[in-house]
């Protein structure tokens, strides 16, 4: 057999139609990325109104705690908590003394009809570090 007076083929000369200008001007591909484009936006719409749900909600719950805790440093007479730290009111008021109660559970096992509660004979204010 005689040898062949062309050179082999390789991978170097396949010929493809990748990069051409042309191929991605053709109608539907300018309709798929269209139809691409239209459904990343519509997500990231959705993905807007969930995390705006989201701060609303927080900032309900942050105006929630703000009231509650205004409720409670009136209970006390504190005008703020800074004026807890600073040493302020060292005695709470008779009905908001912190009185023990034991585990009910344990009286029931020992026979006890009525626990006796005591209170405590002196407030000391919490610290709140943030």
């Amino acid at each position: 057999m005689a040898k062949s007076s062309q050179p082999s083929r390789t991978v170097r000369d396949i010929k493809t139609h990748a990069g051409r200008a042309d191929d991605l001007h053709t109608p539907h591909k300018m309709y798929m990325r269209l139809f691409a484009l239209e459904t990343e936006r519509h997500r990231r719409q959705q993905e807007r109104a969930s995390a705006m749900q989201r701060v609303t909600n927080i900032d309900a719950r942050c105006a929630e705690i703000d009231r509650e805790k205004e409720q409670l440093l009136t209970l006390l007479g504190v005008e703020s908590i800074e004026s807890l730290a600073d040493g302020g009111p060292t005695a709470a008021p008779r009905a908001l003394r912190a009185v023990p109660r034991p585990d009910p559970r344990h009286a029931r096992a020992r026979g006890e009809v009525s626990v006796q509660q005591t209170e405590t004979p002196y407030y000391e204010p919490v610290k709140i570090r943030y």
